[in-house]
């Protein structure tokens, strides 16, 4: 008998000759039921909300005196054992999860025929409570998408994938930061479940992507689409899709997404791209991964947020057919400047009572390329036309090998680790390290903050300075 019903779905009876027989709210009798068990472990407070399988209680745990939040399957439910098994199952994985962006859970639990799960109560609105105010700031939205990003890349790297992603799962702390929840409920509720039915569709049809739509098989590409469609909603004010479930979902397979600046003028032509990127039909299209999703909603360029350290890349792979004409020429010109200098040795070997000069000696070089510098005549020599002038027509004084290395210097606040490649450089600041040329990776990393890295390119001897801040990661 719903709370707000008039007549008994099976019989007709008008409510308010059954009152006697059934209380006005049935979260009241779950809860009390709750307390007797929990008692002297849990003080049950009061209801937080209510979602489509489960209730939420706020509780204050006795032994550890902290609040937490309770989330209960109501006993109606609690007969289909399938169910139940799966349901905790996927509990005890999210509770495996270990991310400052994803709530903790701290039991599972069965006894007295109730099944639940204590976790970290959030002492905040979701993310569907604050939307009631209107659409987010731009630097709001930016740092949602991006905290829930990173905690459903978390997720899916372990094999976990949310497939609910909406405002309501979206918890927004007093001090501004993300956290999702509910994560593997949805796939507690999956097929073989006497309330899933056959060929029914798990998942919100307002924030389903066209394959979970179709009822295909999906990964992570999932959420990355709901959570597009959660940052569409903060930015505009509205979903992109409206009308009834099943016109919802045509739109999702066929239709495309209406453009953000029509309805916010002032959201940034990165932040649109990226989001249009995320929605699109097909999941190959989309961003590889979360973290790359969760880069592009911080406005830094595409790319991982934390990227793998790799080798310089191969000077014939980046200098193309254009670069390696190039080098020829050089090369071409070297040859003659070396053919010019024997001449002018041969030339001094032929002339009378005239003994070789001194060879200047070459200053060290790492090129083998570069021409061995000729003789040259003493000052004052017979046959000199000047002082420190080499012999040889239209020679030039011996050139010292160009520096083919730049020096890095980098500094962080905190100190961290710099890395460069696959090799540790050691602690920052790190001042004057030879560089060779080419593309490297450079990342510095430390305990309790994200990792920070650039790709730097190296094509000449000028110095390359780099200072970076590191973020907090966050309560682990």
């Amino acid at each position: 008998m719903p709370a707000d019903g008039r007549f008994c779905a099976n019989c007709g009876t008008p409510s308010g000759e059954m009152a006697h027989a059934f209380p006005t709210d049935p979260s009241d009798e779950l809860r009390e039921r709750l307390a007797r068990t929990l008692a002297g472990r849990y003080d049950i407070t009061r209801l937080l909300g209510r979602g489509g399988m489960a209730l939420v209680f706020l509780a204050q745990d006795l032994v550890l005196e902290r609040q937490v939040a309770i989330k209960v399957l109501p006993p109606e439910v609690s007969h289909d054992l399938k169910l139940v098994h799966r349901f905790q199952q996927e509990a005890k994985t999210a509770a495996k999860l270990d991310h400052p962006n994803i709530i903790p859970i701290y039991r599972v639990e069965s006894e007295a025929g109730l099944h639940y799960f204590v976790m970290k109560y959030v002492n905040g609105d979701s993310l569907e409570q604050r939307l009631e105010l209107g659409p987010l700031p731009v630097d709001l939205a930016r740092r949602v998408l991006r905290d829930a990003a990173l905690a459903l890349g978390h997720a899916h790297t372990r094999g976990i994938v949310h497939r609910d992603v909406k405002p309501a799962n979206i918890m927004l702390e007093s001090d501004g930061r993300a956290v999702l929840t509910d994560f593997g409920i949805s796939k507690a509720l999956d097929s073989g479940s006497a309330l899933t039915g056959t060929g029914n569709i798990i998942g919100t049809p307002h924030y389903m992507a066209p394959e979970q739509a179709k009822g295909l098989d999906v990964d992570g590409r999932v959420d990355q689409y709901a959570l597009a469609v959660v940052g569409h909603q903060i930015l505009t004010g509205k979903q992109p899709f409206d009308g009834s479930s099943h016109s919802i979902l045509y739109k999702h397979v066929f239709e495309p997404p209406p453009r953000i600046f029509v309805d916010r003028p002032d959201a940034p032509a990165d932040l649109c791209a990226a989001l249009d990127r995320a929605l699109s039909k097909e999941p190959e299209r989309r961003f590889p991964s979360m973290e790359e999703f969760a880069a592009a909603m911080s406005g830094e360029r595409p790319g991982p947020a934390t990227l793998v350290s790799a080798a310089p890349v191969d000077e014939r792979a980046v200098l193309g057919p254009t670069g390696r004409r190039g080098r020829l020429i050089r090369r071409g010109v070297m040859a003659l400047v070396l053919t010019a200098l024997l001449g002018g040795v041969a030339y001094a070997a032929w002339l009378p009572f005239q003994p070789l000069p001194p060879v200047i000696p070459r200053p060290p070089s790492s090129n083998p390329e570069l021409p061995l510098p000729g003789p040259a005549q003493t000052p004052g020599q017979p046959g000199s036309s000047s002082p420190a002038q080499p012999l040889g027509e239209g020679a030039d004084r011996p050139k010292i090998a160009k520096k083919e290395y730049a020096l890095l210097t980098v500094t962080s606040e905190p100190w961290g680790r710099l890395f460069v490649g696959n090799k540790e450089v050691g602690p920052t600041p790190v001042a004057d390290y030879p560089l060779p040329t080419g593309t490297h990776r450079i990342r510095i990393e430390q305990e309790g903050y994200l990792t920070r890295s650039e790709t730097i390119v190296v094509s000449g001897p000028d110095p390359i300075r780099r200072r970076y801040g590191l973020e907090p990661a966050g309560p682990q």
